[in-house]
């Protein structure tokens, strides 16, 4: 009998830890399943265009896109990619990091917004202009750069528009590439492009990197405007596609502002759809679950093993 006891106390004390670590592991669980409900719907509110900012959508009636300005003098511009989700305003801070988590009202949102790079004149006057956006799972945000790298997302959208205080222009996209954070000429757009022959140089640049590509008749002076996001959360990989800025005239703007305002009147905001709304990572639940089946496992034999002694 005496020799049991120490085994008893070690029994005893064994039940006692896998008891504990079972305790810890559900209360782990619970905190991260409350965390991740709370990140997602963080992160999807206010990714989609909402009807606060629609309405300032030009349509060539009041409210305006100067209206919007007005509200931020932070906003530059209106950016929409004709049969994609990017349909934003586009702001730019003092510095590329100000608007990484907050939205075009300055409030604080994981999603971020659209802002132009600090580097660049407000007016897109700059023959290399970029415009970054977070990568938002379901299709928000710049989520639908990253479909540019198909060839047939590629050739089904190839214009956009960008709508200015004092006028419009036409994107025509030309190149689609996937790059390091880290490239230097094409992440350093004031610095490596002060006239033509450096906007060719990075053209040629461009096209040689390009994962699609496409001929938009040569550049005769308009800017290239590059829209930026990132390819994972787990690497230094971003994607870019690259228009050009052409100015259209005023019955070009006249017919695109009628356009706007009937899809207005038709869906005053979009939604983010229920089946593509992030969920918890697909692994986490049948994990989690394994762990506590086998901890309870391990808590039961244990105990068996106490009852004999």
């Amino acid at each position: 009998m005496r020799e049991r006891r120490p085994l008893r106390a070690v029994v005893r004390l064994g039940d006692k830890a896998v008891s504990l670590v079972v305790f810890v592991l559900i209360l782990l669980l619970l905190l991260y399943s409350g965390y991740s409900i709370w990140y997602t719907r963080s992160l999807t509110n206010g990714s989609f265009l909402s009807s606060e900012l629609a309405m300032f959508k030009p349509t060539g009636t009041d409210p305006s896109l100067e209206d919007l300005m007005e509200l931020n003098p932070d906003v530059r511009c209106w950016l929409t990619i004709d049969g994609t989700n990017i349909d934003y305003p586009v702001v730019q801070g003092k510095t590329d990091f100000e608007y990484l988590n907050r939205d075009v009202m300055g409030r604080f949102s994981l999603a971020g917004a659209i802002f132009l790079c600090a580097d660049n004149r407000p007016d897109f006057s700059d023959l290399y202009n970029v415009v970054y956006g977070h990568h938002i799972e379901g299709g928000a945000m710049f989520s639908d750069v990253l479909e540019f790298r198909n060839a047939s997302f590629f050739d089904a959208h190839p214009t956009g528009t960008l709508w200015l205080a004092d006028r419009a222009c036409r994107i025509d996209f030309f190149a689609c590439a996937q790059v390091d954070a880290y490239d230097r000429m094409i992440y350093q757009p004031v610095q490596n492009v002060k006239d033509a022959g450096q906007q060719k140089a990075l053209i040629d640049y461009i096209c040689g990197a390009a994962v699609q590509s496409r001929d938009v008749g040569g550049f005769r002076g308009e800017p290239v405007i590059a829209l930026s996001t990132c390819l994972d959360a787990e690497s230094y990989g971003r994607v870019l596609v690259f228009g050009k800025l052409v100015p259209m005239d005023e019955e070009e703007i006249r017919e695109l502002e009628e356009k706007n305002l009937e899809e207005l009147e038709e869906k005053t905001h979009m939604e983010l759809p229920a089946e593509k709304k992030p969920a918890l990572p697909p692994w986490l639940l049948p994990a989690g679950a394994g762990i506590l089946i086998a901890l309870l496992v391990l808590l039961w034999l244990i105990r068996r093993l106490r009852d004999r002694g």
